[in-house]
């Protein structure tokens, strides 16, 4: 891999600056502060992109800026690559905006984790890098400064699993501690088949005896049922006996019944023929009473009502007369009403109202004759009247008296005729009761018969009590002793059943301990393999593994130590866990009681070391050629800075990136990049 280029925009102290790299040895020169890191970070960034507890995006993206980005050139074997990589802020904190790829002129857009995917696969690093964090690029490419002795103070497991991680040989250990763990649920799984089968064995030592069970509960049963079926047949025979005196001894209660109902309907009978009789006399009186009662009439009823109609139309008569005569009377009163006026007038009159001619008295008293002569007819026809009257008077009483006589008949009719209806209903009711009387006579002598013939019959029944109180002990007895063999029977047989079942069960434990034997057979031939074949090669493996790079590892340890630090005194070498062992005059000593510069020499040639055997173990990743180094040599002195020079040289790698501040690296580097800050934004000059 070669980086051709970096442009960072809103990232840290840089607002828009583009950054060219060339193959060779590049120095990052420039004051503490600068921002020579800061470039390394980026580069970073846009391979792999934010990487959670080692680089966040609000560490990146410039204070005050809503978004930055990195875009990284980079040439892998015969590929030129462009990665685009994107930052943005919310109310909250700073994310990953997408981003794009672009391999040999084609571009695609991805999200972070897509990015990230698709340069893990153009790096050639193992896919397991894809989640969390891994140490291949940070241990064999570019390591921080603060990080740069971190292996060093780890703890050995700690180390050897992080070396696992980079030489891709963690799929052992795992290999290994799932065959613990299966072993581990194996053998508990062995322990359970085992108190299994011991249950199962103790179960079928069990199945003769509860054959034998079965044996006399099935013996017992069928002396049980022969028993029951005599008590059976006995219980029949006393039923029977029972059944029939208590038929007897029920038709002698019925007969009884009936003997008692009939005696009661007969008094009942009697009561009321006698009532009927009471009432019947009484009723006779009545009769005779009414006919004496009746009043002697010869009255025609058809003559009674012609004489009412001509008694009618005559009183009409009467009554138009009156009115006739009446009218007339009023006519003569208003002539002789008006002949006075006319007298009275004409006395008092001189002229003639109509010729106005005087009036003599000769004229006067004519008039005066005329009209006295009219009042004298009328008062004559006003006597005449009032004979008419006089006689039409009469008429009227002798018309109300011959009405009078014709109510009183009328009213002696209507008595009689009451008296009539109600004599013949009496008479009715009596025929009714002589006729009840008779029935009510037939029905006693009915029910005398019939009680005759009970009593006679109840006479020739009896029954002996004593005789039906024996058989219903009998029965009772008889119920009882089959009530229990039924029981006893019942109980054997469930007794039977729970025995064959458990029987059943017993056969099924032991085909069941047989198949957990097999089971368990199989199940130690997988233990045994897997303790005692699998997990020694697998440990035999990664131990081999181990032990080619250990070679390899430890011979670079040593050899670059002892270029960067000529002291006889004092040497270097890897244990069996790869921890550095310092022997300083003959002693072994800790790594916390070197001086700084040591401390670094001791880090930079573990960093180299494990660089080159991360680089022969794993020859097929496209990093290999690039070695990116900060503030590798802090505390060395200026002869120490000599031996970097060397160190880098051997190395023989395309393209080293050196981020120091040290003034005299600039003498054996290729190329110089410097870093100036000026306020709060850093630029680079070549």
């Amino acid at each position: 891999m070669l980086i051709r280029s970096l442009r960072l925009r809103n990232i840290r102290s840089y607002i828009d600056e583009r950054i060219v790299l060339s193959e060779g040895m590049t120095l990052l020169s420039g004051d503490i502060g600068s921002g020579k890191s800061t470039i390394l970070l980026a580069l970073e960034f846009a391979l792999f992109g934010i990487q959670r507890g080692e680089l966040s995006g609000a560490s990146l993206l410039r204070h005050g800026c809503r978004t930055g980005s990195v875009t990284l050139s980079l040439r892998l074997g015969d590929k030129e690559v462009e990665i685009v990589r994107g930052l943005k802020r919310n109310d909250t904190a700073v994310s990953q905006d997408a981003g794009t790829l672009t391999v040999d002129g084609v571009t695609v857009d991805g999200t972070a984790q897509e990015l990230k995917a698709r340069v893990l696969e153009l790096l050639n690093y193992p896919p397991s890098l894809l989640k969390g964090k891994g140490p291949l690029f940070r241990y064999t490419v570019y390591t921080p400064q603060e990080e740069m002795k971190a292996i060093l103070y780890e703890r050995p497991d700690t180390r050897l699993d992080t070396l696992r991680k980079l030489f891709d040989l963690d799929r052992y250990k795992r290999a290994r501690e799932n065959a613990a763990l299966l072993l581990r649920d194996l053998r508990k799984a062995d322990g359970e088949l085992a108190a299994r089968i011991e249950e199962l064995g103790r179960d079928a030592a069990d199945l003769a005896q509860l054959e034998r069970q079965l044996a006399v509960l099935e013996g017992g049963l069928a002396a049980k049922e022969k028993l029951l079926a005599v008590a059976t047949k006995g219980l029949a025979a006393q039923r029977a006996a029972l059944d029939a005196a208590e038929k007897e001894r029920f038709a002698v209660e019925e007969l009884k019944k009936r003997h008692a109902v009939l005696l009661a309907r007969s008094d009942a009978t009697k009561a009321r023929a006698a009532d009927l009789a009471t009432q019947r006399d009484s009723l006779k009186a009545q009769v005779e009473a009414t006919a004496k009662g009746l009043s002697p009439l010869d009255i025609d009823p058809a003559a009674l009502a012609a004489e009412e109609k001509r008694l009618s139309e005559f009183r009409l008569k009467l009554k138009e007369k009156e009115r006739a005569i009446v009218k007339a009377e009023s006519a003569q009163e208003a002539v002789i009403a008006a002949a006075e006026k006319v007298v009275s007038g004409i006395s008092s009159l001189t002229d003639c109202p109509t010729c106005r001619q005087p009036v003599d008295e000769s004229h006067k008293r004519h008039i005066r004759d005329d009209e006295g002569k009219k009042v004298a007819d009328a008062k004559q026809r006003l006597g005449e009247l009032a004979g008419l009257k006089r006689d039409l008077a009469a008429k009227e009483d002798s018309f109300e008296k011959k009405r009078a006589e014709l109510f009183q008949k009328q009213k002696l009719v209507e008595a009689n005729t009451v008296k009539l209806a109600a004599l013949d209903e009496q008479k009715q009711r009596l025929g009714l009761q002589e006729g009840t009387l008779a029935k009510l006579a037939e029905q006693l002598a009915q029910m005398a018969a019939e009680e005759k013939r009970l009593a006679a019959e109840l006479g020739t029944r009896t029954v002996d009590e004593d005789a039906y109180r024996a058989a219903r002990k009998a029965a009772d007895e008889a119920q009882a002793a089959e009530s229990g063999l039924k029981v006893a029977v019942a109980e054997l047989r469930r007794d039977a059943v729970a025995a064959a079942k458990e029987i059943a069960r017993a056969k099924e434990r032991a085909l069941e301990r047989d198949r957990r034997e097999q089971e368990r057979q199989r199940l130690r031939q997988r233990l045994d393999w897997l303790e005692h074949h699998f997990l020694a090669v697998a440990y035999a493996v990664e131990k081999a593994l181990f032990h080619s790079v250990y070679g390899l590892f430890n011979d670079s340890f040593k050899e670059w130590f002892s270029l960067l630090l000529e002291d006889e005194t004092i040497s270097v070498r890897l244990d069996a866990e790869f921890t550095p062992l310092i022997v300083q005059d003959g002693y072994e000593t800790g790594i916390e009681q070197l001086s700084g510069g040591e401390k670094t020499s001791v880090a930079l040639a573990y960093r180299l070391a494990l660089t080159r055997a991360t680089n022969e173990f794993l020859s097929s990743v496209n990093t290999r050629d690039l070695l990116i180094l900060d503030e590798p040599t802090d505390g060395f002195s200026s002869e120490q800075l000599d031996r970097v020079r060397e160190v880098l040289h051997q190395l023989r790698l395309k393209q080293v990136i050196i981020v120091s501040h040290e003034a005299q690296m600039e003498g054996f580097v290729d190329h110089v990049l410097r870093v100036r800050k000026q306020g709060h934004e850093s630029k680079v000059e070549a």
